[in-house]
């Protein structure tokens, strides 16, 4: 094995390896803020982001559930007071809109979800933080192109969640045209 490989294939194993450990630990402090299960706070971050008013059809798609799947979820996140449903612009559909307790919630969710990340940046220097940003803006761009390459071959067959389910858009940028994965989206490429 040449240096390169063994250099990528260590690069690949401990990326698996950090990107297992900060998934588990973000997913950890942010079903911890609604005890609702895995979903729950990606459902209410895409609402309070992109999806306020939305269908259950389309929350089903952002977050890769079944539709009866995300119907359950909708019917504990209107239990515990943080959505209502409402009459959508289809009228055999049914829009969910965020609660005031649900705003707060989903604005709890985004400060916890990046105080778990952050902290696992704390040993990096500045210099380091812009080149893993670099880097890690290049590896989405390549992530989102290649799930639109599958999309559009429909090589997949289940439902795959948006990347963005659980993402700040102001950090990201988004409105500012920074979101390489909304740049890759934009330009016709990309999900």
């Amino acid at each position: 094995m040449t240096e390169t490989q063994s250099s990528l294939q260590h690069a690949a194993n401990v990326l698996g390896a950090l990107s297992l450990v900060i998934a588990d630990r973000m997913n950890t402090a942010v079903d911890a803020v609604t005890a609702l299960g895995p979903s729950a706070p990606a459902a209410l971050t895409a609402i309070h982001q992109f999806l306020d008013g939305g269908s259950v059809t389309q929350l089903s798609s952002v977050l890769g559930l079944t539709h009866s799947g995300t119907v359950r979820l909708v019917d504990r996140l209107v239990a515990e007071g943080l959505v209502e449903r409402g009459a959508a612009r289809d009228a055999r559909a049914v829009s969910v809109a965020l609660t005031p307790h649900g705003r707060d919630t989903a604005e709890r969710i985004l400060q916890t979800r990046e105080t778990s990340l952050t902290s696992a940046l704390s040993a990096l220097s500045a210099n380091e933080i812009g080149n893993l940003v670099t880097a890690l803006d290049t590896m989405l761009t390549t992530v989102t192109l290649a799930r639109a390459e599958q999309r559009a071959t429909q090589s997949v067959n289940r439902p795959q969640p948006w990347l963005c389910r659980l993402c700040d858009f102001a950090a990201c940028g988004r409105s500012e045209g920074d979101c390489p994965v909304n740049n890759a989206t934009t330009t016709g490429n990309g999900s």
